[in-house]
């Protein structure tokens, strides 16, 4: 790979169509380096076609997309794909369950179901400072099917980070959390990027409530259309998050976060839809 460049990523003029669906359309996105962003929006928006773009498991219909400074189309996307960590819970089911959780962080240097290569020494040692750093240094010998889903979730933020990315990607990492196990997995992404600040984290969400102070960036997608990008404070407004999620709503910010309200009266609105 070359010298880091000014964008970790790039999209202009970029559709992905596919029969007569249009996915995406016209979208044009620019995330320095280092940058702590959020893509929010309804199911359906075309969140995942944009992630899908960016770690090369899709292409363009039209436009052009470029990643870590190197254009798609005229990348080797597998060695791309060394540079850039995905974690999706979609895809919890890609770790052996009964495998120790410092043995599930382990499988990440071999992209492995489970662990069938020999383990180095700093490896190993590795391992163990990540699962410290997401809080689960004294779990390390659970088995990864007996941690909570929480827990399962900052493992996998481990395994992520076993070859240092320049670029994360973070595909609604707390679904299905509970409020403590939600909270501890923002945590943890704060305390990663508080150590890691030269990393790029893409936070792909429904929930604005899990905008973190630290947030740069934030896009609001739908049908396949980006309806806002920019600082928070501009872009979380009530008009905006409306307009997106197709639904009235009330938002205000507390303490550096954001917290969205829905009024029943409301709902009459969404039933006559």
């Amino acid at each position: 790979m070359s010298a880091s460049p000014a964008a970790a990523v790039q999209m202009t003029g970029v559709t992905v169509t596919r029969g007569q669906t249009r996915i995406l359309r016209g979208v044009d996105w620019t995330l320095p380096v280092g940058s702590d962003c959020v893509v929010l929006g309804p199911n359906g928006s075309g969140k995942s076609t944009l992630m899908r773009l960016i770690t090369g498991y899709m292409w363009p219909t039209t436009g052009t997309v470029d990643v870590l400074g190197h254009r798609l189309g005229r990348v080797d996307v597998r060695e791309l794909r060394r540079h850039i960590a995905v974690v999706d819970p979609a895809e919890r089911f890609g770790v052996d369950y009964d495998l120790p959780a410092i043995d599930a962080v382990l499988t990440g240097y071999f992209g492995s179901l489970s662990l069938y290569d020999q383990v180095a020494p700093q490896q190993r040692e590795h391992a163990h400072h990540l699962l410290d750093t997401v809080g689960l240094g004294h779990r390390q010998h659970h088995r990864f099917g007996l941690l909570s889903t929480g827990e399962q979730r900052r493992t996998l933020l481990a395994r992520a980070l076993v070859h240092l990315p320049r670029l994360i990607i973070l595909d609604e990492p707390t679904a299905g959390l509970d409020l403590s196990g939600r909270e501890r997995v923002l945590a943890t992404i704060a305390q990663l990027r508080r150590l890691h600040p030269e990393l790029t984290v893409i936070l792909v969400t429904h929930h604005v409530e899990e905008i973190s102070p630290r947030t740069e960036q934030v896009i609001l997608l739908r049908d396949g259309q980006i309806v806002a990008a920019g600082k928070p404070d501009a872009v979380i407004t009530p008009e905006r998050l409306s307009e997106t999620f197709g639904c009235k709503v009330f938002v205000q910010k507390r303490s550096g976060r954001w917290w969205l309200e829905v009024l029943p009266e409301a709902w009459l609105d969404l039933l006559r839809e």
